[in-house]
Parts: C-alpha cells; sequence; structure tokens
C-alpha cells in the first residue's frame, strides 16, 4: 500500500469511536466512560508520522479474528461470551407449584400460623390454579384461620410440645390420641368443639379433619377414605394420618379394600404357595386368612387413625389405631379370627362361560374370654364383630365395649373418653350452635 492510498485509507477510519460491545449485558463499570477517554487517548497520536499511527491502531486490534489466523475462529464468527446470560425458562404451573407445596410443608414444621398464612393468601389469587390445587390452599388456609383463635393456639402449642417430648414412632396414633386427650380434657371450650361439629351432619367429617389438623399444626393433603389426610412433619419424623368422625359405633368406614391376584407371591413363601393348593384343607384355609391379614395390613401400613365417635351424653371419645400393627399383632395372638360369609348381598362375578360366581364376604372377628370354663377346664370364647368388608369398603363394626376389650389386648391402639363437664341441657345449645345452609351460603362478602 502507498503513501496516498494509506492516507485515503485512514481519513475512512474513525479511530476515536469505541470497540463494539460484546454479546450479552454490559459490565457492571461505574468508570466505564473514563476508560473509553483514556482509551481515546491511547489510540492515535495525529501528530505522529501516518506510518507509526497504523502500526499502532494494528497492534491495539489483536482480539480482531480476522487479523489472527492462528486463534482458530473462523471469519466473521462473534465469540460467545464466557457466561451467556440467557433469559430464564418460565416454569410452568405444576413445577411451580410443588416448589412452592415443599416450602409450605417445611415452613410447617414450625408451626406458625402467621407466617403459613403469609404463604397462601399469595398463591390462592393466582388465576391459573388447578382444582386440586386450589383445593390444597382452601383446605389449609381454613387450618391456618382455626389455629389463630387464642384457645386453639394455645392448646396447639401444648400439644405439639408434648408429641415432641414423648411419641411412639412405631405406633403414633396412639401417642398423637394420648397428647390431644390429655390437653384438651383440661380445655372444655376446645373439646366442646367437636359436640359441636355434630350438628353439621354429612359435612361434620370435613370439618373434623380441619379442627384435628388445626390442634396438630398438620398439612391437609386428601379428602379421599383412601388416603392418608393429614400430614404431620418434623425434622425427625412425618406421621400419615386418617381421621373419621362418627356418632356412633358400628360402622366407621376405614377405606378400600380387595384381595389382589398377585397377593399370595407377595405374602407367602414358595413352599407355602405348594401348600395354598396341595395342603390339608387346615393348611390352605390359615394359609388364605394370613393373606387377607397381610393384605389389609399392607394397604394401610403408613396411615395412623384419628377416630372421633360423640355419645348422645356428650362424651368425647378417640381411639387411636395404627391399623397394620394392630391386625398383625392381635392375629398372631389369636386375637382375631378371619372368615368368609355368603349371604344373598354377597357381590358376586360373572366368568367367560356365564357362570354366577357368588364372592364370600369378609369378617374379621375380635376374640374374647368371657370369664367363664368350659367342662375341661379351658376358658369360653366369644366372637365379637370388629371388621367387615361390605361392597367394596372396610368399617369398624366393632361396639364400643368391644373397642375398649380389644385396646387392652392390642397393640397400635388406645382409647381415650373425655366426658361432658358443663350441664346436660347445655347439650342442645352446643349442638344447634353452628351455621345454617343460609348463614353459609348468603353470606355477602
Amino acid at each position: 500500500m502507498n503513501k496516498n492510498n494509506l492516507q485515503d485509507w485512514l481519513a475512512e477510519q474513525d479511530f476515536t469511536s469505541a470497540p463494539d460491545s460484546p454479546v450479552g449485558p454490559p459490565t457492571s463499570q461505574p468508570d466505564f466512560a473514563d476508560e473509553m477517554v483514556e482509551k481515546e487517548k491511547d489510540a492515535v497520536d495525529p501528530n505522529a508520522p501516518i506510518e507509526d499511527q497504523l502500526a499502532k491502531n494494528l497492534n491495539n486490534d489483536e482480539s480482531d479474528p480476522e487479523e489472527d489466523p492462528e486463534s482458530g475462529v473462523e471469519d466473521n464468527e462473534i465469540e460467545e461470551p464466557e457466561f451467556p446470560d440467557f433469559p430464564e425458562e418460565e416454569k410452568d404451573l405444576e413445577d411451580d407449584f410443588d416448589s412452592w407445596k415443599k416450602n409450605y410443608f417445611r415452613e410447617s414444621v414450625n408451626g406458625t400460623p402467621g407466617k403459613l398464612l403469609d404463604l397462601l393468601y399469595p398463591m390462592r389469587n393466582r388465576e391459573d390454579l388447578e382444582p386440586y390445587q386450589r383445593k390444597f390452599i382452601e383446605d389449609n388456609i381454613n387450618i391456618q384461620l382455626i389455629r389463630i383463635n387464642a384457645n386453639v393456639e394455645k392448646a396447639s402449642k401444648s400439644i405439639r410440645k408434648s408429641i415432641k417430648q414423648q411419641l411412639d414412632k412405631n405406633n403414633p396414633s396412639t401417642s398423637l390420641v394420648t397428647h390431644i386427650n390429655t390437653i384438651l380434657d383440661a380445655s372444655s371450650d376446645v373439646s366442646n368443639i367437636f359436640i359441636k361439629m355434630t350438628g353439621y351432619s354429612g359435612y361434620k367429617g370435613e370439618l373434623h379433619r380441619k379442627f384435628i389438623g388445626a390442634l396438630l399444626g398438620a398439612v391437609q393433603v386428601s379428602s379421599s377414605p383412601d388416603k392418608e389426610n393429614l400430614i404431620l412433619n418434623d425434622k425427625e419424623y412425618s406421621i400419615k394420618i386418617s381421621t373419621r368422625l362418627n356418632s356412633e359405633w358400628g360402622d366407621v368406614s376405614l377405606g378400600s379394600w380387595s384381595l389382589k391376584e398377585d397377593d399370595p407371591e407377595k405374602y407367602l413363601s414358595e413352599p407355602e404357595l405348594a401348600r395354598l393348593t396341595e395342603g390339608s384343607p387346615e393348611e390352605r384355609d390359615i394359609l388364605r386368612k394370613r393373606i387377607i391379614i397381610e393384605s389389609i395390613s399392607k394397604q394401610f401400613e403408613e396411615q395412623s387413625f384419628i377416630i372421633n365417635v360423640i355419645d348422645e351424653d356428650g362424651t368425647i371419645v378417640y381411639l387411636g389405631c395404627d391399623l397394620a400393627n394392630a391386625l398383625r399383632g392381635a392375629y398372631s395372638d389369636g386375637k382375631l379370627i378371619v372368615k368368609n360369609d355368603k349371604s344373598l348381598d354377597s357381590e358376586a362375578v360373572i366368568d367367560e362361560n356365564g357362570t354366577i360366581i357368588a364372592m364370600s364376604d369378609l369378617k374379621i372377628n375380635f376374640v374374647k374370654e368371657t370369664g367363664e370354663f368350659d367342662s375341661e377346664g379351658q376358658p369360653v370364647l366369644e366372637e365379637l364383630s370388629f371388621i367387615q368388608k361390605k361392597k367394596g369398603m372396610l368399617f369398624l363394626t366393632a361396639s364400643h365395649s368391644t373397642i375398649n376389650d380389644a385396646a387392652y389386648v392390642m397393640q397400635g391402639t388406645v382409647i381415650k373418653e373425655t366426658p361432658y363437664k358443663g350441664n346436660p341441657s347445655d347439650l342442645k345449645d352446643i349442638r344447634s350452635c353452628i351455621y345454617s345452609c343460609h348463614d353459609l351460603l348468603m353470606r355477602q362478602c
């Protein structure tokens, strides 16, 4: 390039302009402008010979890929920054809700109603919630609103403290019921809420669930009779709780259950499986019954039942039952007997040949000693209804007295009572001191 051409080329260049900004956001440098001024000063000396100006400019532009053949970067290729600032991908609602839900469970360990409501209300205002997500939020808002009542909050703190100090982790429902009963026995204002709930008829079960959740500081996760309804979390344990409230004993729903085709393989060894088909009638009968007990126990293995029944005289009866442990232990000790019985009400199936096959009803009876002895000096035993399967559902059919007898000999079972301490004439007022459908539905918000 001759001198004239070089001068023409230099005339077309703007040596005082700032270099192109890199890809991505600019770095945060407060003296960025001052730095550019310094670079402009160093860029070109207008009084220097033209060759020196050109040489200095080319030396300062070493990062140009077109002028660095050994850099390995092709012409016109833009070098990416080391940490590109890509926009965060928007999470879908389900993932976002699940993250929020985990945070809510973590906060529930502390059991502070105000903080939990602060988490619930903003999420409640979202318009894109799925029905099950909205139900989770509404259920737990109601639980926390109950907990901010001064009397309930005081009782809840005492119950939670007592549970942390003494909890049978193998049979948690017995501990929960014992602690609830002990605290509420001295707080009639709170315990009478159980009596009040019976006035709500079919809705009482859902109210009872939220009341137990408020007392324990638990999280409601379901209203299903086949799953846990509440979860009580702590740093060292997590308890799955199923709640029930009845006006009388003898028909308490436990949930659905049916024997599965592969249950024998799950619960019997290979020699036992062979005896199930080839053994004596007595052996086959024993193995069949054991499969039933193991199958029911497995289904309810992680559910701790808290059952309340309110007697007509206002007595509040608490039953805590870890059903899996109770069934297995009592059956091994000979306290429970499994029976199959066919009746006109029994379920049936039609096989491929059109034959109607009646299904046997399942009954589990509790064996009680009557206190009498037979002619051979053996104690006389009496069988009492305990659990029965009806229309695919298991029901606790035991009477109050049978439950009392069973609680003494069955592990994982406890029964407590809180007698009504007020005037019997006030019971009617307590039961009727509830909102009517008009109050609930016609309220002006």
